[in-house]
């Protein structure tokens, strides 16, 4: 039995050629000759689908026991599948029953130990497994944002001390040292703004290229956009304030006299 997607990549969705037609299936290296007896609708968890039907791989179902011999099988089987019917309430119950269930037999065995697993424990450890790695990432993304930002104070101390001769002739005309702080902070935002809509488009462009390289498509929230610029303006106001406090503390006398 093979799936419709599978049908609808070899012989073009017709399903009524697909029966008793002979495909080629790969065990273990070697190509065994099989006939399409049936077909079965292909379901999947949106959660992990693919963004093109192209890209789908989709599983052949052949009978256990020519399965067995095609690749010398023991008796017995090291692990199988058991489908729920609709509507179960429970999913881990049912397979810790099924674990209760069989366990008393290899009870004297240590070489083999029964466990279950179902897809919503295999989503969860790929969740917890994602998490961790965004933990990661971010922990790397806060200490290049810091250093980051440590270079924009830098920049605008840099900034003030080529100046002074004009910090100072403002404010020997009357300016107020809020509104020389106030200069220096929104020139600060603006540096950051800068290098946050940067940061933006470069991770636009190799976002695109990961989705393109793994056959994935990849969306980003207007919300994550909205954050990140606003965050960066943040940053520049808390970096930038020292650099713009001590240009507004100057004393004008020696900031005319500066060379």
């Amino acid at each position: 039995m093979i799936s419709d997607k599978a049908v609808e990549q070899i012989f073009s969705g017709n399903y009524e050629t697909a029966l008793t037609q002979k495909i080629q299936v790969d065990m273990d290296g070697v190509y065994e000759q099989y006939y399409v007896v049936g077909v079965y609708k292909y379901e999947t968890n949106n959660s992990f689908s693919s963004s093109s039907d192209e890209d789908i791989t989709t599983t052949a179902y052949i009978p256990i026991s020519t399965g067995k011999e095609q690749i010398h099988a023991d008796e017995g089987y090291q692990q199988f599948t058991v489908v729920t019917k609709s509507g179960m309430e429970s999913v881990s119950e049912f397979a810790t029953e099924i674990e209760n269930f069989f366990a008393p037999y290899y009870s004297t065995n240590d070489e083999y130990q029964v466990s279950t697993t179902t897809m919503e424990s295999m989503t969860e450890s790929m969740s917890e497994m994602i998490g961790t790695v965004s933990i990661a990432i971010s922990f790397i993304a806060g200490i290049s944002l810091l250093v980051g930002e440590i270079g924009v104070m830098i920049i605008m101390l840099v900034s003030i001390t080529e100046r002074t001769r004009e910090i100072g002739t403002r404010k020997a005309l009357g300016a107020k040292n809020s509104s020389i702080r106030f200069q220096f902070i929104i020139e600060s935002m603006i540096l950051c703004l800068i290098g946050g809509v940067f940061r933006i488009l470069v991770g636009f462009i190799l976002g695109a290229i990961a989705a393109s390289l793994l056959g994935y498509g990849a969306t980003v929230p207007v919300v994550a956009i909205v954050v990140a610029v606003a965050f960066s303006m943040v940053i520049g106001i808390f970096f930038g304030y020292y650099p713009a406090n001590k240009a507004a503390k100057m004393d004008p006398i020696e900031a005319l006299r500066y060379e």
